[in-house]
């Protein structure tokens, strides 16, 4: 594995580099992001920075400071030097922008997921960190770059929300210490709790009405599930990005081991994401069903419908016990 020493070393002698993270983003994977494309900015680097599919960026994270900076489309100059792969666990999470991570020639992966594949030229993986925020904060420490109050806000906001405000055990000692550095450096942590998780549109409070009122638990299997339909959507007015922390509302039912929301997409298929309280661990019924993701946080995408993903749901859980 690649120290963040190496990593920093790698991006200081590259002048035109490249950022990126994966597909359906979240708080960690955009709030790394823009923290490493603002600190690799203030180096004097030439930095183009975006998300495979930036329609579906999370309007919850639209207060962050540089969101701006993603708005770029996925396509890239020829003469990048350095690509930046964050929290992706596979390269195919790169969705259309894999093709020019592939073709420049260092590829450097940072990423915390267990089921990482070390692919790249340069890999900082570690699975026992909380966020790939953690580990970009580790980089920019290990290159002497300045951390600014907007760098440290992003960054707050990875660990924060892959951490479930703290309360998941990927959360350490060196955790609170790095959140504590980040609140000192200017992050705004109030305001970051505030918009993410007291800044809800009335359509979504709709959406998660709905998701609540059609919850199930089924004994048998330990799970709990409810699910989320395109007509929902339509419904309501509220867009799929705002619902990445709905399932925490199953989770804190008694009584259930696994939870799971599948969410309807336009194509048709069903995305399935799924937690767990203690116990029973769903990263191995995501990889079983193609996905990926942590012991207690993980999902994938199904090509059936609804019904018949909860069917195969149902099967994966039984294969893996």
């Amino acid at each position: 594995m690649s120290t963040p020493q190496e990593v920093a070393q790698a991006l200081a002698k590259a002048e035109r580099i490249a950022t990126s993270s994966h597909v359906n983003p979240d708080g960690d994977s955009v709030g790394s992001l823009v923290a490493l494309t603002m600190a690799l900015q203030g180096l004097g680097k030439r930095v183009h920075s975006c998300l495979p599919n930036p329609e579906s960026y999370p309007p919850q994270y639209d207060f962050l400071p540089g969101r701006d900076l993603l708005l770029q489309e996925a396509q890239f100059p020829d003469d990048i030097e350095v690509f930046v792969a964050l929290d992706c666990s596979n390269i195919d999470r790169l969705a259309d922008v894999r093709k020019c991570a592939e073709s420049v020639p260092v590829l450097v992966n940072v990423d915390h997921h267990e089921d990482n594949n070390y692919y790249g030229a340069l890999h900082l993986v570690d699975p026992h960190a909380s966020s790939t925020s953690e580990l970009v904060f580790k980089i920019i420490k290990a290159g002497g770059w300045q951390i600014t109050p907007d760098i440290a806000t992003c960054l707050y906001t990875g660990i924060l929300t892959d951490t479930g405000r703290f309360q998941h055990r990927n959360t350490s000692p060196e955790t609170f210490a790095i959140a504590s550095e980040l609140a000192e450096a200017g992050g705004d942590i109030f305001r970051v709790a505030r918009e993410i998780y007291e800044n809800e549109s009335l359509a979504y409070t709709r959406l998660l009405g709905l998701a609540l009122e059609r919850a199930t638990l089924l004994e048998k299997y330990g799970l709990i599930y409810s699910f989320i339909t395109r007509d929902d959507l339509k419904r309501t007015g509220a867009v799929l990005a705002e619902t990445e922390d709905m399932i925490d509302h199953l989770r804190a039912v008694r009584g259930a081991k696994i939870v799971a929301l599948l969410k309807e997409l336009k194509d048709g298929r069903v995305r399935v994401s799924l937690r767990t309280r203690e116990g029973d661990h769903v990263g191995p019924i995501a990889r079983l069903m193609g996905g990926g993701g942590h012991a207690r946080a993980a999902g994938y995408t199904s090509d059936k419908d609804i019904e018949g993903s909860l069917e195969d749901l149902l099967h994966a859980i039984e294969n893996t016990r």
